[in-house]
C-alpha cells in the first residue's frame, strides 16, 4: 500500500523551510505539481519484482535503486542516519515505517530477527578504512561493524550476500572470510570495480564481496564465475564524462548570502524548481522508465565567500591548490604539502573524481568546470547515477552526505544483473536435483 500521507507530510515540511528571495518561481504551483507527479508515479507502481532483499547500512538507497531497476524489491532497510532513511522511504512509500528501521544495527542484535530473503546487500561504514582518512585510529570501532552484517546474514540465511566497501576493508578479508564461514557462507574472491570501467562518469574504486550459502557448496565456483562474467560483460571503458552527466542542468552562481541555508533564488538555484525535460543519452540511462517530464530537484549552490569565488574563477579545469594563478590569495599556500587538493577544478571531458561525503563541509574539491561554484547536490547525484526524480531530504548539507556515502546506482544495476543470474542458476540447479 502506498503511503501518500507520508509523501505529503515530507513535502510540506521541506517547502515550509524555503524562502524564495526574488519571487522567481510559484512555490505553491510547484508543490502541487510535485505532489501530483509522485501520486501518479507511485499509484502506477507495478509489482514486477522477482526477488526480495534486505539493505543493511542502506543510507539514502544507492544500492537499492540499482537492484530495484533490475527487478529486486527491498523489504527491509536499516540505517542510523535519520535524514538518509527519510530520503529512502520517501522514494519508496510502499515500504512501511516498521520496515525502514532507524537504528544503529548494533542495537538490533538482541531484539530483532531478520527474516529469510534471497539476498542481503549493504556497505558497513567505511571511514575507518578509507585511504582519504588522514586521521585513522588503529582500532577504529567502525572496522568491526561488518560483524553485525555477519549477524544479520546468519539470521536471514539468504542464498547470497553482497558487501560493498572501500578497498581498505580487504585488510580484514581473511577475518571476514572466517566470520562468514562460521555462519554457513562461502566468501568469494573480492572484485575491485569502478563506474568509469563500465562507461559511467565517475572514478570510484570499491571492493565488492559476494558470499554464497554453503548449501550450494558443490557449485560455488561456477556461481561466482557466472557473477563475475556477467559483470565483466558490462564493462565498456570510458563512455560518459562529467559534462555528459551535468551539461543540461541550469547554470547557477555561488550563493553569496551568509547564514541563509534555506534562501533560494534564480541565481543560486532551488530545492524544487518545477518540471523539466531532458533527452540526453545520459539522462535516458539514469531515468530508466521515467516519463519525459520529471522534477528538477536539489539543484542549488552552496555559500562561498568572495575569496573562494575568485579562486574558483582563476583556476583552469584540472588545476589544484598549487596553481600559480591563485597563490596570492590561496589561504593554504603555506601548507601546500597537506592541502594540494584543497581546491580542485574538475575537467569536463573526463569522468569525475569520486563523489564523497566531504561535500557536506565544502565543495572546494569539486569545482564546476565552467561556473565559479562547487557542484550542486543534483550534479553530484547525476554523477553517481541517481534518477532525476529521486528526492533527497534533510538539510542541503545532508543531501551531499547522503549522495557521497551512496553506492553508485549505475554500478549497483550492473551488480544486480550478476546477482539475478546467480539466483537463476541456483533455481535451475535445484530444479534439476
Amino acid at each position: 500500500m502506498i503511503d501518500l500521507t507520508f509523501i505529503r507530510e515530507q513535502l510540506d515540511k521541506a517547502f515550509a523551510r524555503i524562502k524564495i528571495l526574488d519571487n522567481s518561481i510559484d512555490v505553491e504551483k510547484i508543490k502541487k505539481d510535485l505532489l501530483s507527479y509522485y501520486t501518479e508515479k507511485f499509484s502506477k507502481l507495478e509489482e514486477s519484482f522477482e526477488f526480495d532483499f534486505i539493505d543493511l547500512f542502506s543510507g539514502a538507497g544507492g544500492l537499492s535503486v540499482g537492484l530495484e531497476q533490475e527487478g529486486f524489491r527491498p523489504i527491509i532497510a536499516v540505517d542510523k542516519d535519520k535524514s538518509a532513511l527519510t530520503t529512502y522511504r520517501f522514494n519508496r512509500p510502499w515500504m512501511s515505517e516498521e520496515n525502514v528501521i532507524h537504528e544503529d544495527i548494533r542495537d538490533l542484535v538482541d531484539c530483532y530477527q531478520f527474516p529469510h530473503v534471497p539476498v542481503i546487500v549493504g556497505g558497513p561504514p567505511c571511514q575507518g578504512f578509507s585511504v582519504v582518512n588522514q586521521h585513522k585510529k588503529e582500532n577504529d570501532e567502525r572496522n568491526e561493524l561488518y560483524k553485525f552484517y555477519v549477524h544479520a546474514v546468519s539470521q536471514a540465511q539468504p542464498e547470497l550476500f553482497l558487501m560493498e566497501n572501500v578497498e581498505g576493508i580487504l585488510q580484514l578479508y581473511e577475518h571476514i572470510k572466517e566470520d562468514f564461514e562460521k555462519v554457513g557462507f562461502i566468501v568469494c574472491r573480492p572484485l575491485i570495480l569502478s563506474p568509469k570501467d563500465f562507461g559511467f562518469p565517475q572514478s570510484r574504486r570499491r571492493a565488492f564481496i559476494l558470499g554464497i550459502n554453503m548449501k550450494h557448496e558443490n557449485i560455488t565456483e561456477s556461481l561466482f564465475e557466472v557473477f563475475k562474467a556477467t559483470i565483466e560483460e558490462a564493462a565498456t571503458g570510458i563512455k560518459y564524462t562529467l559534462w555528459d552527466a551535468i551539461c543540461d542542468l541550469p547554470a547557477l552562481k555561488a550563493k553569496t548570502l551568509k547564514n541563509a541555508t534555506y534562501s533560494e533564488s534564480a541565481e543560486w538555484g532551488y530545492s524544487f524548481a518545477g518540471m523539466t525535460s531532458s533527452s540526453t543519452e545520459y539522462t535516458q540511462l539514469i531515468n530508466q522508465g521515467l516519463p519525459g517530464e520529471v522534477p528538477l530537484l536539489n539543484h542549488r549552490s552552496k555559500y562561498n565567500n568572495e575569496r573562494d569565488i575568485q579562486i574558483y574563477s582563476l583556476l583552469k579545469p584540472g588545476e589544484k591548490s598549487d596553481a600559480k594563478s591563485i597563490q596570492e590569495i590561496n589561504p593554504y599556500k603555506n601548507r601546500a604539502d597537506m592541502f594540494k587538493d584543497k581546491f580542485d577544478k574538475l575537467v569536463a571531458n573526463e569522468p569525475c573524481k569520486t563523489i564523497t561525503a566531504h561535500m557536506y563541509y565544502d565543495c572546494n574539491m569539486y569545482i564546476h568546470p565552467y561556473q565559479a561554484r562547487g557542484l550542486t547536490p543534483r550534479e553530484a547525484a547525476r554523477v553517481q547515477g541517481f534518477p532525476d526524480d529521486y528526492l533527497f531530504l534533510g538539510s542541503p548539507n545532508e543531501w551531499y552526505r547522503q549522495i557521497g556515502n551512496a553506492v553508485s546506482p549505475l554500478m549497483a544495476r550492473v551488480l544486480a544483473r550478476g546477482l539475478k543470474k546467480v539466483l537463476k542458476e541456483i533455481e535451475e540447479n535445484e530444479a534439476n536435483n
